[in-house]
């Protein structure tokens, strides 16, 4: 039976990929329509608008292709802004997900450890390590000398 703290930890998790799945398909729309704007209005081949693309949604911008127009320098304006902030949230998504399941991983691991209690005497801690307790002998003994 699954309690319901994993059940709220799958939910949070389901919730964390549905969220990088959306990222991921919206990278994407971005990339290949940036893309296709260049290719239409800057008149490039398409590899080179998806390289083109790619390039300035990574922020790396290599500097061979540029665009010639007024329109498509406004576009790319606008897509550099709008393609590296949507690319670093999903990143930062990414990571805070790894991050968390790494958490877990370890919060899981030390909750396994199990800490046992620290005596204060050293009676104490051999009285506790060969295990008898002083009422228990005592009665033990009791018993011994009322059968004599």
């Amino acid at each position: 039976m699954v309690s319901q703290e994993e059940e709220i930890l799958n939910q949070k998790h389901k919730e964390y990929h549905r969220r990088i799945l959306y990222v991921i398909i919206v990278i994407m729309l971005l990339l290949f329509g940036g893309a296709t704007f260049y290719y239409y209005i800057e008149k490039w081949r398409y590899i080179d608008a998806l390289y083109f693309s790619s390039s300035t949604l990574t922020t790396v911008g290599y500097g061979d292709f540029a665009p010639k127009t007024d329109f498509g320098k406004i576009f790319t304006i606008l897509y550099t802004f709008a393609g590296v902030g949507i690319a670093l949230y999903g990143l930062s998504l990414i990571a805070s997900h790894f991050v968390e399941v790494r958490e877990e991983f370890w919060l899981e691991r030390l909750g396994q450890i199990r800490i046992r209690h620290h005596t204060s005497t050293l009676w104490q801690k051999l009285r506790e390590s060969f295990g008898f307790e002083t009422e228990k002998l005592v009665n033990e003994y009791e018993k011994s000398v009322r059968k004599r």
